[in-house]
């Protein structure tokens, strides 16, 4: 088979530079990539530049007949993690993912003070939500659609003066209920950027 850089995708932001996106659980689904979100989807702006991880994990137990060559592998278990960092550290939309819709309070700006946020670090589970991760690359644009996730991990957070003050999640994600997600708890929508002049 002939080699086609064509084939290539190097992940950058879309050209609205929406990338991270999380909405309630039962907020209507993109089910292509260039799709209108729904706007219970917030954007969480700019992204590290290490972009987008995620990791399928599976575990499987080998079974042995007499003699000791294994017989058949047995799949034990399978999970999916999303792993972002987000940079922009007075993004509510951040701050809510990160500690809980309930925990962040915003007073808006007045003539005589900024907008101040109170942010309440507790132990209270982070909530089940819907996620998204667009990513393009010229006319290509990849969508990643987690149905059921939650927020498992918030990586250390640094104050420093040599960098922004960033926030790594790593989203664990579910089975899907909605059945034309065919039980994928991540599901990728792509679209090559490449019409076909000839399709019927």
């Amino acid at each position: 088979m002939a080699v086609d850089v064509l084939n290539a995708f190097v992940g950058h932001p879309p050209m609205d530079y929406g990338v991270f996106f999380r909405a309630p659980i039962g907020t209507e689904l993109p089910t292509d990539t260039l799709g209108v979100l729904d706007p219970a989807f917030e954007d969480h702006g700019a992204v590290g530049e290490g972009g987008l991880t995620i990791a399928q994990n599976r575990s499987s137990s080998d079974i042995r007949m007499m003699g000791g060559s294994v017989f058949i592998d047995v799949q034990e278990s399978y999970d999916e993690t999303l792993t972002i960092t987000l940079l922009e550290d007075d993004n509510d939309a951040v701050l809510k993912t990160a500690f809980g819709d309930a925990n962040v309070e915003m007073t808006p700006a007045t003539t005589t003070d900024g907008t101040k946020r109170v942010i309440y670090h507790t132990s209270d589970p982070l909530p089940l939500s819907s996620f998204l991760v667009r990513t393009a690359y010229g006319d290509k644009n990849k969508l990643y659609v987690v149905e059921r996730g939650r927020v498992a991990t918030v990586a250390e957070v640094t104050e420093q003066h040599t960098n922004v003050t960033s926030r790594q999640l790593t989203i664990k994600t579910f089975r899907p209920v909605t059945l034309s997600l065919k039980g994928g708890n991540v599901v990728e929508y792509r679209d090559d950027g490449r019409p076909d002049p000839d399709a019927v």
